[in-house]
């Protein structure tokens, strides 16, 4: 439920015997894109390294896509705007063999929330400032209280990653050792090669009563770090890999292949206007015109390969929250001849060249994304190129290494392509409120002051109670044209005899994975 997207690849045993399904002996190996590096699950929240980590640390709560918070460290709670309290399961024992406190959890928060810590956490997970937290050992409850309301205190501080004592209270241990909950142990590791995890027998206290003697649960996880996506399906295909995901063409000839799979969002289609004073993009005229050119279906085809679909939020589709959340009847329809009609009342005529002018400055704009993207996404930005131009826009596509940076410094930008994924409604409020550059991180230089009383609004309320307001605030924005969301691509997770299933993050459950062959 954080801030960022996180994907997981696997890979499987060869038939040698040596470790995963194949062998024979109830284990399974995954293929990584990326070696974890640094193991402390505090202080990394790349994709690697919180794919690695979930399978030595718990968080407080389980979020299963689509489906209700789970208990995996606590067994209950209360939640409001303002406050949540967690009750911890009894029995809880780290791979140390030291009993989990409620004392030890605030122990992990209050060194997640050090500045000299650095978490990626700090501010995403739990408030950077205004939180206290108080614990109960007797009666195992944690409380974690804010000074300033926040809709989804407890999706967030349920989401973070717990440390035992001997990990809060000597960091260092961390970069080399887990000092977590969860169901395996750290048995070997090589970095840049693999990491060999075994499972924890006393381990019982998983969500929906998963513990260590669970029939199916592997043995044994190998992770390998596999960097090509084509070796990993070859792999799938051959039987030699048990897990893995494939984002390319190379699904075509898995999704034959009769493999256990599951699609999970990437990449979401979003373009941004600049509203700085002195830009055409300023005028919301020109906005509706822009959104009104653009055929939101043939460039989400396009950008996606044909395999995602029209975002209706924007949060990312395996959010566990507000899920019912629909801005398509806010979206400017698709009509050429509407959005030429607009830019003439606007004073934008079409000179001989066919591009519009208004006095005496041509309607050019320049159209950031990053330089990354791949070869769908440019053909999409290619694609909304051409449709501007037909109505005398002329759109120049802008590649660039570091566009967060020309957007952040207020570089020049028009239009960008920026696939931002957020599992919560309330973290538009933060990127699209606050100073404009370089004092703030207004980078649109957005003045809806409807969205801001919208949000505001909102972010007083405590869980589902506030979705009608989140709704309301993103409707705003993409009826006034901050943004215009296109489509959310997908990337799929293949598992070859074995069955899984994957979080709210798109990380696989490492409870959920039964081997079947």
């Amino acid at each position: 439920m954080g801030a960022t997207t996180l994907a997981l690849t696997g890979c499987g045993a060869t038939g040698d015997g040596d470790g995963g399904a194949a062998s024979g002996d109830g284990g399974v190996t995954y293929a990584l894109a990326a070696d974890p590096g640094q193991l402390n699950p505090i202080k990394n929240a790349t994709v690697a390294a919180q794919s690695l980590a979930a399978f030595g640390y718990e968080s407080l709560v389980s979020f299963a896509a689509g489906a209700e918070p789970q208990g995996l460290l606590a067994e209950k709670w209360e939640e409001s705007a303002t406050q949540v309290g967690f009750t911890l399961k009894e029995g809880i024992t780290c791979a140390d063999g030291s009993a989990l406190t409620a004392s030890d959890v605030k122990a992990s928060f209050e060194y997640a929330g050090l500045k000299e810590t650095g978490s990626p956490f700090r501010g995403v997970y739990f408030p950077a400032t205004g939180l206290k937290i108080d614990a109960d050992d007797a009666s195992r409850t944690v409380t974690f209280r804010s000074e300033n309301a926040q809709s989804f205190l407890f999706a967030t501080i349920g989401l973070m990653p717990v440390v035992c004592k001997a990990g809060s209270a000597e960091p260092g241990r961390l970069d080399k050792e887990w000092l977590g909950t969860g169901p395996y142990k750290l048995a070997e590791s090589s970095p840049g090669q693999s990491y060999k995890l075994t499972l924890r027998p006393e381990y019982a206290w998983g969500a929906g009563g998963v513990t260590g003697k669970t029939e199916g649960l592997p043995s044994s996880v190998t992770v390998q770090v596999v960097e090509n996506e084509s070796t990993v399906a070859n792999m799938l295909q051959s039987g030699e890999v048990d897990l893995g995901l494939v984002a390319g063409d190379d699904r075509d000839r898995l999704d034959s292949a009769g493999l256990e799979k599951i699609d999970v969002p990437a990449r979401p289609g979003l373009v941004f206007f600049n509203q700085a004073k002195g830009r055409a993009t300023n005028d919301l005229a020109v906005r509706q015109a822009i959104a009104g050119a653009i055929d939101r279906d043939a460039v989400g085809k396009v950008t996606t390969g044909g395999r995602g679909t029209p975002m209706k939020s924007l949060t990312t589709s395996y959010s566990n929250v507000c899920k019912t959340t629909d801005i398509t009847p806010a979206l400017t329809a698709f009509d050429k001849d509407a959005a030429a009609a607009k830019l003439d009342e606007a004073g934008w005529a079409k000179g001989a060249n066919g591009t519009r002018a208004k006095d005496g400055k041509e309607l050019a704009l320049v159209l950031l994304y990053p330089a990354n993207s791949d070869k769908s996404v440019v053909s999409g930005i290619e694609l909304i190129q051409q449709q501007l131009a037909e109505i005398g826009v002329k759109a120049t596509p802008t590649p660039s290494p570091s566009y967060t940076d020309v957007i952040f410094q207020g570089g020049d930008w028009d239009l960008v392509w920026a696939p931002i994924s957020t599992t919560l409604p309330s973290t538009w409020q933060g990127i699209l409120s606050g100073d404009f550059p370089p004092k703030g991180g207004n980078w649109t230089y957005n003045t809806n002051k409807e969205f801001f009383d919208l949000a505001a609004k909102a972010q007083s309320q405590a869980g589902e109670q506030s979705c009608d307001g989140w709704q309301a605030a993103q409707s705003s924005l993409v009826k006034d044209l901050e943004l215009l969301p296109l489509y959310e691509a997908t990337e799929t997770v293949y598992g070859n005899g074995v069955t899984f299933s994957l979080n709210s993050n798109t990380l696989v459950v490492p409870t959920s994975l039964r081997v079947s062959k």
